[in-house]
């Protein structure tokens, strides 16, 4: 037989065992990692994965792969309420922000900082609001919201006697990151510093706050989503401080009694929805993270970008159409494309936080 015969022969045995091998590695079940996300973000993801998976994906162009997701809320994992180990946890992580990446451990490493974005915004029935800003006249912000939680009662201000109790929301700060970030834009107003470093410790500014936290009627039945208690009218709650994305996802509800009046403070913590991915020296593996980054390419292309908004979140960079529905029709109450979001609140150390959350707690329990 001739030897360049021969070579072909060889030549199409070895791509027949390649390509058999690679049909073989695509029939066996897929590799099953698990993405564990904020509440805020759970939804969009959801479907983002449902759509990823419906693709057929690949790692390493023949090994299959599959994800499925779990919805915390971050401070269960940095607090330790859960247990992820080497032997149990999630590949991907979406948590509200990369402070608790870094509050967590060295184990996730952010691999994309920003997946989709909401701010904190200021929203209040414009009866209460106009009477805390002199009709516009001044900025719905910590200032005006403290002196009406010191204060105690709306007619202390002006307002109708009828309110009675200024009625006030916020996540709750021991159990969501939203309500804690909340805490972080209330300390950056009162030193009027966004480095707040060492003023979560200030008995003053925890004095400062006490009427606040004080002046919400039930952290347990505002639940999870504040915004949707709020829409059962202004005899429930009458001002709030809570993530954008809530207040748009429940805008129809809350503007039955009478228009809602939004503003966005002086000083924002943005929660920006990070990628992390396990990166324990002696248990992470190369298809963990090559399944992970398969995963964040999927999540930041044009089309799941394109969806966020849908969900009452910003995409990751750039600002939402002014034909974006959610965003479009909250504009007329204050929501804005392009809000200034420059004043970007720095988070204290992990053990700073840790004793503002505890400080919290024993607040409300009082």
């Amino acid at each position: 037989m001739r030897r360049g015969t021969i070579i072909v022969i060889v030549f199409i045995l070895v791509a027949g065992a390649i390509v058999g091998a690679s049909q073989f590695l695509r029939s066996q079940p897929p590799l099953e990692f698990t993405v564990a996300v904020n509440p805020l973000a759970a939804e969009w993801v959801r479907a983002a994965v449902n759509n990823f998976n419906a693709s057929e994906p690949l790692i390493n162009a023949t090994q299959r792969i599959q994800f499925s997701v779990t919805v915390t809320d971050d401070l269960p994992v940095w607090q330790g309420s859960l247990s992820w180990t080497p032997e149990s946890h999630p590949a991907a992580w979406i948590p509200a922000t990369s402070t608790s990446v870094t509050y967590f451990s060295d184990r996730y490493t952010v691999l994309t900082s920003s997946l989709a974005r909401t701010p904190l915004v200021w929203g209040g029935y414009a009866s209460r609001v106009d009477v805390l800003t002199d009709n516009g006249a001044e900025l719905l912000d910590w200032e005006s919201v403290q002196r009406i939680a010191d204060a105690e009662a709306w007619s202390a201000v002006g307002g109708d006697s009828r309110w009675q109790f200024v009625k006030l929301a916020f996540g709750r700060a021991d159990q969501s990151m939203s309500g804690l970030a909340a805490l972080f834009s209330g300390a950056a107003a009162f030193s009027d510093t966004a480095a707040i470093s060492g003023v979560t410790r200030d008995e003053a500014f925890r004095s400062w706050m006490e009427p606040i936290i004080a002046s919400v009627p039930n952290f347990q039945t505002l639940g999870a989503d504040p915004a949707a208690a709020m829409a059962r009218g202004p005899s429930s709650v009458e001002i709030a401080f809570l993530p954008e994305s809530q207040w748009l996802l429940n805008l129809n509800g809350l503007t039955d009694d009478e228009p809602i009046i939004f503003s966005y403070p002086a000083y924002q913590f943005l929660l920006d929805f990070p990628l992390a991915v396990w990166n324990d020296n002696t248990t992470a593996t190369e298809n963990e993270r090559a399944a992970v980054t398969a995963l964040s390419t999927w999540l930041l292309s044009q089309s799941e970008q394109a969806a966020v908004v849908q969900y009452g979140l910003r995409p990751a960079e750039g600002d939402p159409a002014s034909t974006a529905t959610l965003f479009a029709q909250a504009v007329d109450y204050g929501i804005q494309l392009q809000p200034d979001l420059t004043q970007t609140v720095t988070a204290p150390p992990r053990t700073e936080a840790q004793g503002l959350v505890q400080w919290f707690t024993n607040t409300v329990r009082r």
